[in-house]
């Protein structure tokens, strides 16, 4: 990061500026020592920045504020990302298989090969998901796991002779949830396999930590906050340290922190509110509060229900109120009406108490969410993140509560115009992509990845508004909406030069939106082919 100054010039800039001063389309932004100082003309630009601040002409391509997605699992994801083969942008199954192969050819025989999510059946021209016998056509001397959101794992031939599923059902796991043929389904079975498979090294996962940061940047986020996620706890974030410490990091990740597994609550979150402080750490790497799963008896999905018993409730108030006594933020999963319900309700039990507002608690999801609930969130100061796991699962979520149940799901203009803060993201690495334009294109169609729009006309955003929630949105969540989202002086100086004009391509290219240039506090992080 040699420098911190840079003018751009020649670009369509979208300022979504809110200081009564910045214009809202601009061609220059100037960026001194970290943060902008000028949006406005070139010639005027040009004049301020002197003959010393480097210049980089956009050619006339959208700028947007960085982008941020509240809501990623990129911890997790860090630590065996280079083990890792991506399928996200796959058009084709066999594409998505020569991919595998090329990993084979490339890594010594033996080695695992892993697709964790990220995918659909339904991006691929075939409309199908792999055989085991195409994995093992594919990779003939590799194990080979290949997840599809927490729904369905297959396992290669290769992998089955790796790992000894007859245990599972021993140590607790479902029978249903493993078939011997290699078949697994449901987070628990998928939780159950992450543990028998290979660990990194110390030195890979930041390696691997650093790769990911990169590929995040190439797709135009400049910050995200971490929800932790199924196999994270305290154990997991020394690679991410430690590449903030080597300067490696490209992206402002803002972590929030759970427990590792279910049962361990009562042993771990004290030790996190004992030995951690939100807002620990610098511009880079900060930590937030605690999430996405406070309680794993309540972590619910589409059709998992919680256990909303009086004692799990009241267990997991304890942990609300030891939260708010020490200020820490708390973003907590909800998907179902009843479990938003039941959060709700403790919260605004606790709130008699210690006024939340000022903490900015959140639910994550809030798929269930009412319109009564959507006021009764509003009135306590709350947030919703809403990421688009939808756009991969909607179809699911269709089966489990029906057509009409999802059209509201989640209640995004319920939301807004409640005046309830909003923050967007992708939900990535499991069971979404984690290109934010993935998420933007399901908030503005409400279209699951198979084409079919599945929510109301009325409960669609606009592209501005969709870009808001996932730039000074989601800054609003770890206390930075004055601070970064938007461009104008004084703020931070992130922006993402796109390869594509988000507010004129036709709607169903907006998925495939990527960078040209990410810059992060007036420092070029990544640069495609146009800017090298």
């Amino acid at each position: 990061m040699a420098t911190s100054d840079l003018l751009l010039m020649n670009a369509l800039v979208t300022t979504l500026a809110e200081d009564g001063r910045t214009p809202a389309e601009a061609s220059a932004v100037l960026i001194r020592d970290g943060r902008v100082t000028y949006v406005g003309e070139d010639a005027v630009a040009r004049t301020m920045a002197g003959p010393a601040v480097p210049v980089i002409d956009a050619g006339r391509r959208r700028v947007v504020p960085g982008l941020i997605d509240g809501h990623t699992h990129f911890v997790r994801a860090g630590l065996t990302w280079n083990d890792e083969v991506q399928w996200g942008r796959e058009p084709t199954l066999a594409g998505a298989l020569e991919r595998i192969a090329e990993a084979a050819a490339d890594r010594p025989p033996g080695t695992w090969i892993k697709v964790i999510g990220g995918w659909h059946p339904e991006q691929f021209a075939e409309r199908r998901a792999p055989t085991r016998e195409e994995l093992d056509r594919a990779a003939p001397g590799h194990p080979v796991f290949v997840q599809l959101g927490y729904s369905w794992g297959l396992l290669s031939t290769a992998a089955l002779r790796e790992v000894d599923l007859g245990k599972a059902a021993a140590e607790g796991l479902d029978a249903a949830a493993v078939d011997p043929a290699g078949v697994l389904r449901g987070m628990a079975a998928m939780r159950w396999l992450y543990w028998q498979l290979p660990v990194p090294s110390p030195e890979e996962q930041v390696a691997s930590t650093a790769t990911a940061s990169l590929a995040f940047s190439a797709a135009g986020i400049t910050g995200l906050i971490d929800g932790g996620g199924a196999n994270t706890g305290p154990d997991v974030y020394a690679a991410l340290y430690e590449t903030w410490r080597r300067g490696l990091l490209t992206v402002r990740v803002r972590t929030t922190v759970h427990a590792s597994r279910p049962h361990a609550e009562p042993e771990e979150l004290p030790g996190y509110l004992r030995y951690l402080a939100p807002g620990f750490g610098d511009d880079m790497l900060r930590v937030l509060g605690m999430g996405e799963i406070v309680h794993y008896n309540v972590h619910d999905g589409f059709s998992r229900s919680p256990d909303l018993s009086e004692g799990s409730l009241e267990a997991l108030y304890a942990t609300f109120a030891d939260c708010a006594r020490r200020r820490w933020p708390v973003q907590i999963h909800a998907i179902r009406a009843d479990t938003i319900e039941a959060i709700v309700g403790l919260w605004e039990r606790l709130d008699a108490e210690i006024p939340l507002a000022p903490l900015r608690w959140a639910i994550v999801h809030g798929e269930g969410m009412s319109r009564a609930t959507v006021e009764r969130v509003a009135r306590l100061g709350a947030g919703v993140l809403v990421p688009a796991m939808l756009r991969f699962e909607g179809a699911e979520l269709i089966e489990a509560w029906g057509e009409e149940a999802v059209l509201q799901a989640p209640p995004l203009r319920a939301l807004l115009d409640a005046g309830v803060p909003v923050g967007g993201g992708t939900d990535a690495m499991r069971v979404a992509s984690y290109r934010p334009f993935t998420a933007m294109h399901w908030y503005v169609s409400g279209r699951e990845i198979g084409g079919k729009r599945i929510r109301a006309a009325d409960n669609l955003l606009t592209r501005a508004e969709a870009l808001r929630i996932c730039t000074g949105g989601s800054a609003w969540f770890s206390f930075e909406e004055h601070q970064r989202g938007r461009l104008e002086p004084g703020l931070r100086g992130d922006l993402v030069v796109l390869d594509k004009d988000y507010f004129t391509v036709p709607e169903d290219e907006i998925p495939g939106i990527g960078a040209e240039l990410t810059v992060v506090g007036g420092v070029a992080v990544w640069a495609g082919p146009a800017f090298r």
